[in-house]
């Protein structure tokens, strides 16, 4: 116990030394949309890869749990020196169905373990691929953030990291019809791959900044969230994704008259939120 509340203890230290010494970008805006760019007191002294290139260079390798397959786990095998980042939220695609992380992981070197995760493809569950492959994207804001609440709910009465799948796939769902898109399987994917259009004027408004390491963005002049990685050159990674997750609760906001812009002031109060 004495030991869980000292690391508790010095991770709100860390947590709050490093949302001091961030510093904010010029703000950019776009339709409904404002993004601040965070930039780091210093460089990440750990080493490590993110998730879509892991897979891509085939450092590690992600499967059903066994032949039958269970919905809210998957098997992973860390087979370099390396230590592998995977984000809350990311998408995974292939296999018996298309998942989403229900945590973030920090996969140490030369090991396995199960994953957590939510499934973002209602309407299959046929084995198409052996492993699984990183689909580009990660689940749009309002679906990560419940699922992020009903984790968290889960982990109070020690059941796990286990999401209230349900929710999920009803927010994909509203998003389906919000936009008036149709998917086969109601996969969360291909709602992104018809909004490509959208997604591409939203990404050349919000460029990644040199030296950036995250964002806080706002839609409709409210904060929707803040996304940060030790590492600039890790973030650079995710930074388009990430952009296009927020895109996706942009999109479905109602524009009427003027878009209010997050304001500085604003963008300032949510940090001071965080610290206290």
């Amino acid at each position: 116990q004495a030991k869980t509340s000292y690391w508790r203890k010095n991770m709100q230290n860390i947590i709050e030394a490093t949302l001091n010494e961030v510093r904010l970008g010029d703000p950019q805006h776009y339709r409904n949309m404002s993004v601040f760019p965070i930039f780091p007191p210093g460089e990440s002294k750990l080493e490590y890869s993110m998730l879509r290139k892991a897979l891509n260079e085939e450092y590690i390798m992600i499967t059903e749990i066994s032949e039958n397959g269970s919905v809210p786990e998957l098997k992973l095998f860390n087979m370099s020196e390396s230590y592998i980042l995977l984000l809350d939220g990311e998408e995974l695609e292939g296999a018996k169905q298309n998942r989403a992380l229900n945590t973030t992981l920090l996969v140490p070197p030369k090991s396995e373990l199960k994953v957590p995760v939510s499934c973002t493809e209602q309407g299959r569950w046929n084995r198409v691929s052996a492993a699984f492959q990183h689909s580009g994207k990660f689940l749009f804001r309002k679906a990560r953030g419940n699922k992020m609440s009903s984790v968290h709910q889960s982990l109070k009465y020690g059941q796990g990291y286990q999401s209230n799948q349900s929710e999920v796939w009803n927010d994909i769902s509203q998003l389906q019809s919000i936009r008036s898109i149709h998917s086969p399987t109601s996969a969360m994917k291909d709602i992104y791959d018809k909004e490509k259009g959208n997604l591409d004027d939203f990404l050349e408004a919000f460029p990644l900044i040199d030296g950036q390491c995250g964002i806080i963005v706002g839609i409709g002049g409210q904060v929707a969230g803040l996304e940060y990685l030790s590492s600039s050159d890790r973030y650079s990674d995710v930074h388009r994704q990430l952009i296009e997750s927020y895109t996706m609760d942009a999109l479905v906001e109602k524009l009427s008259g003027e878009c209010p812009e997050l304001t500085l002031e604003e963008t300032q109060r949510f940090l001071e939120q965080i610290w206290s």
